[in-house]
């Protein structure tokens, strides 16, 4: 480990903070995403959209953006886009009325399949040379850190 304080190496810290590295891998994964999935007019939005409605079709408004990660205002508009192109369609749930829910269309579902060669191309590159026990214990560790922050706001 290097030495954080030594006054000549103020950035070598963020080599070893794991916000920050995290925070970089991130970054520049949804970067590359964004590059591979311009063809398809698909941005990281309407992808992780189309990620949760693959993963459970029809989901309300509520569950899209706690699957998603993002705000009710931007899911709300990227639904709207997504179902003025015919990928997404609302539906009232068929035991009560007040809910909302959202399922993929034919359209939808294939522009997902489009779209997850190019995307999940890029977690293989990343990945590249790890092993299928380093990726198991990689994202065992990252879902322990998941847990502990989940933990840290309760």
């Amino acid at each position: 480990m290097s030495d954080k304080n030594n006054p000549d190496n103020n950035e070598a810290f963020l080599d070893e903070f794991i916000p920050y590295v995290m925070y970089r891998i991130t970054n520049r994964m949804n970067m590359d995403l964004q590059d591979c999935l311009r063809p398809q007019k698909i941005n990281v939005s309407r992808w992780r959209v189309l990620c949760a409605l693959h993963a459970k079709d029809g989901r309300n408004m509520s569950d899209l953006c706690t699957f998603t990660m993002m705000e009710q205002s931007s899911v709300s508009r990227v639904i709207d886009s997504m179902e003025k192109e015919k990928l997404v369609i609302r539906k009232l749930r068929k035991k009560d009325n007040r809910y909302v829910l959202v399922h993929l269309t034919k359209k939808g579902r294939e522009t997902f399949q489009l779209a997850s060669v190019p995307a999940f191309s890029r977690e293989d590159r990343a990945l590249e040379g790890f092993s299928d026990g380093d990726r198991r214990q990689l994202l065992d560790l990252l879902n322990r850190v998941l847990n502990n922050i989940q933990g840290e706001s309760r």
